[in-house]
């Protein structure tokens, strides 16, 4: 998309300085720094490291390092602050995103997702602090989750076929969002700024490294509804895993990796540079 084009689109900030403008900026901090953690556990993770490349895995490593009790209190305020705006874009509309129906249940589904985050890094800031560790308890999208759900559902009636569906619509996601964001840029419109080469990159690159990972997750459960297993569902960081037991899947992995760390830049970039929020 040209200069000309996203200036052209490009709307004033209304609520710029807001309550509501401060919760979405803080929470895509957070964000960022959530997905830049797990990139960089991915990257471990593809060099032969042991390595838990997931949201879990992230909230973890943070709690051990360094300060990590006041780390882990400011990503967890900052992952209930991405939470509540996205609540309250599903009730309100977002000036850059949307009002829309679609855009509103859109907004009301990664508004429960991130505040399963948020519950997660609360878990493990109150054992930092009392002194029982900082490993999270498993949340929805971990393996151990993603097994459970996939059982219960095959033992649905036509619980093979949903399964089976869900893994096909998982992929479809995926390649709807490589041709909106990484080919026609789209996230740009978010954002008040002109052309910007690295913030571009870092975009294009964030949203390939999350949609090779949902493709993979979706291939995974058609295996699983395919063999009526539901071991052969998995989460982020069994996704990551897989990609590490080949050459292939290792130079995939280390690609995931780097995307993911560029997306986790690239919400940081977006906290600033948002037209709105």
């Amino acid at each position: 998309m040209t200069t000309a084009v996203r200036s052209a689109t490009r709307l004033p900030s209304p609520g710029r300085g807001d309550w509501k403008e401060t919760l979405g900026r803080a929470g895509l901090v957070g964000r960022g720094v959530l997905y830049a953690v797990i990139g960089v556990l991915a990257l471990q993770l593809a060099f032969g490291n042991a390595a838990d490349a997931s949201q879990a895995g992230a909230i973890g490593w943070i709690g051990g390092q360094p300060l990590g009790k006041v780390l882990l209190v400011a990503l967890t305020a900052s992952l209930f602050a991405l939470a509540a705006w996205r609540f309250l874009d599903a009730l309100l509309g977002d000036p850059v995103e949307g009002s829309e129906a679609s855009d509103r249940a859109r907004f009301a589904a990664s508004g429960v997702i991130y505040l399963s985050f948020a519950i997660a890094a609360l878990t493990a800031t109150i054992a930092n602090w009392s002194g029982q560790g900082s490993e999270p308890a498993t949340q929805p999208g971990s393996g151990e989750s993603q097994q459970k759900a996939t059982a219960v559902v095959l033992d649905w009636p036509g619980g093979q076929w949903l399964v089976g569906i869900a893994g096909l619509a998982l992929i479809g996601y995926a390649a709807w969002k490589v041709k909106r964001h990484v080919v026609d840029e789209k996230f740009m419109e978010r954002l008040d700024v002109g052309r910007s080469t690295w913030i571009e990159t870092s975009g294009r690159l964030g949203y390939l490294g999350r949609s090779i990972v949902w493709a993979v997750v979706g291939v995974f459960l058609v295996v699983a509804a395919a063999s009526y297993d539901p071991s052969e569902a998995k989460g982020l960081s069994g996704a990551l895993q897989s990609l590490a037991g080949s050459g292939w899947g290792r130079l995939l992995l280390v690609v995931v990796a780097v995307g993911l760390l560029a997306f986790g830049v690239f919400n940081v970039a977006e906290a600033r540079h948002r037209r709105a929020a």
